[in-house]
C-alpha cells in the first residue's frame, strides 16, 4: 500500500497567502495571519524539541479553556510527529491524572487558570509543566515561541499516522483515548467542505470545548486547511456568538453548535434584529433541532444543516443540505463524500431499507481504534465496519434518521422505546421548550419512561395534558409514565444532555 505523504498546510498557506487572516482570538482581540501562524507554529515546534526534548511519538497534552495557542499546538505536534492530547478542562485532578497515565504523556501545557492542578498532576508523574495563557501575556509560553527559530516542516511523515488523541467523556465506563490520524482530519475537511461550501474566503466560528472533535474540526480544521479565517471563542456565550455571527465586517460563514446553543441564542431579545444573511452553513448536531427552533433561523433566512457524527468517525459521517431542513424534518441527511454506511442487523447483515438497525461506517474518515485498548478497538469493528452503537433508518430516499443510542434504548412490556423519538414528539406540544426521557424500573412492566421538561416560562403546562398529547401521536407502550418539570437539563461539556445527571433531578413534587 502506498503511504501519502503528509502537506503540512499551515506552512504552504503561508508560502502561497503569507497575509491572509487565518485566526482570530476573540477573547484577546489577537489575530495572526498565516505567516505569523507559521511563525509561531514554527517556534513553538523548536522549543519543544529542543529544549524540552520532545520527539516522534512523544505526547503533548493541553490543559486550556479554547484559544488559538490550542491549534499552534497541534500544528506544532505535526512538526515534530508527536501526538496532541487536549485534555477536558471539567475532569477532576484524578481524571486528568488518570488521562496523562494512560496517554503517558511528557508535557502539559495549561492555562494559568489550572496551574495548581497541573502541578499536582504533573509533578507525581514526572511531567514537564509549561504554563501558557489565551490573551498572550508574558508567560514560559510565550517566551519560549518569542525566542526559539522557527522549525520547518516535516519530511518523512505519511497521513497513516497518529496525529491526536482525543479522549472519550467516559460514560460508557474509563475514558478512552481515539486514535485521530493525519488521514482523518485530512478527508474529514474535505467531507465537509464539500457538504458546507468551505472556500478560502470561508470565516469559522468555534465555540464549542476544543478538547472535543467538535471543536477542533467544525469547522476550525476544514476551514484552515482551505487557507480561511477562524475565530476561537473562550467558551459559549449566546450574546457573543450572535453578535459574531451578525456582524457585517468579516462576516462569519461557517459556524457548528448543538440545538441548545442556538436555543438560548433564539432567546435573546437581540436575536430579533440580528442580521444572520453572511451565514452559509450553521450545523447542528447532537440531537435533532425542534421544529420552532428551525422555523425561527429559517425566518432570518439561515437554515440549519443537520448532521451525525461522532469522534471515532472523524466526525462528520451524515448531513443534510440546508434546502431539506423541512421536508425531511428530522433526518441527519445523506453520507458525506468520502463515507460508506450500512444499517445493520445483530449479526451484521444489512437490514431492508426502513428498518431499524445499527450505523455501521467506514471509510478514510474513520478511527483505527483506541489507544493501549487493543480488545475494544476489535470490539468497535465488525468485518472492517465501525460500529457506531446507534440505531438508525433510512427512508425511500435514502436519508438517515438516527432513532437512538443503542445505550438509551429501554424494554417496556417487552418492547424497545427510544427516548429520541418520544422527546421528538414532545417538542411539539407548545410551551415544552426542551424535554430529555430517560429510563426507570417499573415492577409490572421491567422499565417505563420518565420525561424531564423545561416549560416556557411564560407558560403554565399540566402533566395530564402532555401525557394526552403524547398518547395521540405514539403507541402507548412508548408514552412516559411520569413527567418531571425542571427549570433546566443538565449538560456536559459540549451543551448535550447528561442523562447519568437526570435522575437526581427528581423532586417531590414528580407525578
Amino acid at each position: 500500500m502506498t503511504q501519502i505523504a503528509i502537506f503540512d498546510w499551515i506552512a504552504r498557506h503561508a508560502d502561497s497567502q503569507p497575509d491572509r487572516l487565518a485566526l482570530v482570538d476573540d477573547v484577546s482581540g489577537r489575530t495572526f495571519t498565516y505567516q505569523t501562524l507559521n511563525r509561531r507554529v514554527g517556534a513553538l515546534a523548536t522549543y519543544l524539541a529542543d529544549e524540552i526534548g520532545i520527539g516522534p511519538g512523544d505526547r503533548i497534552a493541553t490543559l486550556a479553556h479554547n484559544s488559538t495557542n490550542i491549534l499552534e499546538v497541534q500544528f506544532a505536534c505535526m512538526r515534530l510527529g508527536a501526538l496532541f492530547v487536549p485534555l477536558n478542562v471539567r475532569f477532576a485532578a484524578p481524571e486528568i491524572a488518570e488521562v496523562l497515565e494512560d496517554c503517558g504523556a511528557r508535557l502539559l501545557l495549561h492555562d494559568s487558570e489550572f496551574s495548581a492542578v497541573a502541578a499536582q498532576v504533573a509533578h507525581a508523574r514526572g511531567i514537564v509543566a509549561v504554563e501558557m495563557n489565551e490573551e498572550g501575556r508574558p508567560c514560559p509560553y510565550e517566551a519560549a515561541i518569542g525566542r526559539c527559530p522557527p522549525r520547518g516542516p516535516r519530511q518523512d511523515g505519511t497521513l497513516d499516522e497518529t496525529w491526536t488523541l482525543i479522549y472519550t467523556s467516559g460514560t460508557t465506563g474509563r475514558p478512552k483515548g481515539v486514535l485521530i490520524s493525519y488521514q482523518m482530519v485530512v478527508f474529514h475537511a474535505l467531507n465537509y467542505g464539500f457538504s458546507t461550501g468551505v472556500t478560502r474566503d470561508s470565516h469559522g466560528l468555534t465555540f464549542l470545548p476544543m478538547f472535543h472533535t467538535s471543536g477542533l474540526n467544525l469547522p476550525a480544521n476544514p476551514i484552515l486547511h482551505a487557507g480561511g479565517c477562524v475565530t476561537v471563542m473562550r467558551r459559549f456565550d449566546p450574546a457573543r456568538a450572535l453578535a459574531l455571527l451578525s456582524q457585517e465586517r468579516a462576516p462569519v460563514t461557517h459556524s457548528f453548535g448543538v440545538p441548545a446553543n442556538y436555543l438560548f441564542m433564539r432567546q435573546l431579545p437581540e436575536f430579533a434584529t440580528a442580521d444572520l444573511r453572511g451565514v452559509r452553513s450553521l450545523g447542528v448536531g447532537g440531537a435533532p433541532m425542534p421544529i420552532p427552533l428551525l422555523q425561527a433561523y429559517a425566518d432570518k433566512g439561515v437554515s440549519m444543516q443537520q448532521t451525525f457524527g461522532m469522534t471515532e468517525t472523524g466526525p462528520t459521517v451524515t448531513i443534510l443540505a440546508a434546502e431539506r431542513g423541512f421536508d425531511k424534518l428530522g433526518s441527519a441527511g445523506l453520507p458525506v463524500m468520502h463515507v460508506e454506511t450500512m444499517i445493520a442487523d445483530g449479526e451484521g447483515t444489512p437490514v431492508t431499507r426502513g428498518e431499524i438497525g445499527e450505523l455501521c461506517v467506514r471509510g478514510p474518515s474513520i478511527t483505527t481504534g483506541y489507544w493501549n485498548r487493543p480488545e475494544e478497538s476489535s470490539m468497535a469493528f465488525r468485518a472492517g465496519w465501525f460500529r457506531t452503537g446507534d440505531m438508525a433508518r433510512q427512508d425511500a430516499d435514502g436519508y438517515f434518521y438516527i432513532v437512538d443510542r443503542c445505550k438509551n434504548m429501554y424494554i417496556s412490556g417487552g418492547e424497545n422505546v427510544y427516548p429520541a423519538e418520544v422527546e421528538r414528539v414532545l417538542e411539539g406540544f407548545g410551551g415544552i421548550v426542551e424535554v430529555a426521557v430517560v429510563a426507570e424500573p417499573d415492577a409490572r412492566w421491567g422499565e417505563v419512561g420518565r420525561a424531564f421538561v423545561v416549560c416556557d416560562p411564560a407558560r403554565s403546562l399540566a402533566a395530564d395534558d402532555i401525557l394526552r398529547y403524547c398518547r395521540s401521536q405514539i403507541a402507548g407502550y412508548k408514552v412516559p409514565k411520569f413527567i418531571s418539570f425542571t427549570k433546566q437539563l443538565p449538560r456536559n461539556a459540549t451543551g448535550k444532555v447528561d442523562r447519568s445527571k437526570l435522575l437526581g433531578l427528581l423532586q417531590p413534587e414528580t407525578l
